[in-house]
């Protein structure tokens, strides 16, 4: 549905909403006959990964199938991770750094990853609706032991963990 949102830019991270265009422009989405914002869709998003979407539903089959095949032992998707603890603290350029990583390595799908990219450039971060998605994002990418990352990573992995961790507790209330 991202295709319908008049976007600016190029993959991977610079992404931004053509002039006049904001996160609640109504667009109409031909294929279902239907107006929505990009609002709508982060809100549909939300809903999806709340039903049980997992990580790989957002990579492409065929990066999927590469990381596979070179047994990869790192798990990639905590790049997605820490892409969502730099967003919810509000650091844009590790955000960036960590979006296009994901997107070259994890092989985002363009639609996600160009969706992900407005949400950063367009400092949308600070939205309750984008900060669900993102929290609800990290939380499906969230290494078994991210508390051990704390000790490794220091003072900065901290105060995101914390973030994430209030942002969690904001979703169960």
């Amino acid at each position: 549905m991202i295709e319908y949102i008049p976007i600016t830019g190029s993959i991977p991270s610079n992404g931004r909403f053509a002039d006049g265009t904001t996160m609640d422009s109504q667009f109409y989405f031909k294929e279902i006959d239907y107006t929505a914002s990009f609002r709508d869709i982060v809100r549909i998003i939300n809903i999806k990964i709340l039903k049980g979407t997992q990580w790989e539903e957002i990579l492409t089959q065929k990066r999927r199938e590469q990381l596979v095949d070179i047994g990869c032992s790192y798990p990639v998707q905590y790049l997605l991770f820490d892409f969502c603890l730099a967003a919810l603290e509000g650091d844009q350029l590790d955000a960036k750094l960590f979006l296009a990583h994901s997107f070259h390595i994890l092989g985002l799908h363009n639609s996600f990853n160009l969706l992900l990219s407005v949400i950063i450039n367009e400092r949308l971060a600070y939205d309750r609706d984008v900060r669900n998605l993102l929290t609800l994002l990290g939380r499906m990418n969230e290494p078994r032991n991210a508390k051990m990352y704390l000790e490794t990573y220091g003072s900065e992995y901290e105060r995101r963990y914390d973030i994430y961790l209030c942002e969690l507790e904001k979703l169960k209330s």
